[in-house]
């Protein structure tokens, strides 16, 4: 996978293989975007509420698909927006969602699935 810049809470992260080879320290929440669409737009001030919800419990990181094109191919993203819940514990699955989700569902998902 090639070194990505992402948006996190903290501030720019580099996204790469550490993130996905088990060296996760908590549930990572990735929400694949692009700045021109409205349902990003919208889903783009839910996150930040539940980023301030959640602290350091889940790091949650935005990728600019526009920017970031050639890991959206490789990742098979086709619509926006795209969130990827990735779970602290290696041996659950990932979980893709395409579409709005209202933040209760995204919290749903952190929560209970991963």
């Amino acid at each position: 996978m090639p070194l990505v810049i992402a948006m996190a809470s903290s501030g720019l992260v580099i996204v790469n293989d550490a993130i996905l080879d088990g060296t996760r320290d908590c549930p990572i929440v990735v929400d694949f975007y692009v700045t021109w669409h409205g349902p990003c737009l919208l889903l783009s001030q839910e996150l930040e509420q539940l980023t301030g919800e959640y602290g350091q419990k889940v790091k949650f990181l935005k990728v600019d698909t526009d920017e970031q094109y050639e890991l959206a191919i490789d990742l098979k993203i086709e619509g926006w927006p795209t969130f990827v819940f990735v779970s602290k514990d290696v041996e659950k699955n990932v979980i893709t969602t395409e579409g709005l989700l209202p933040s209760d569902v995204i919290r749903n998902i952190i929560e209970n699935e991963i």
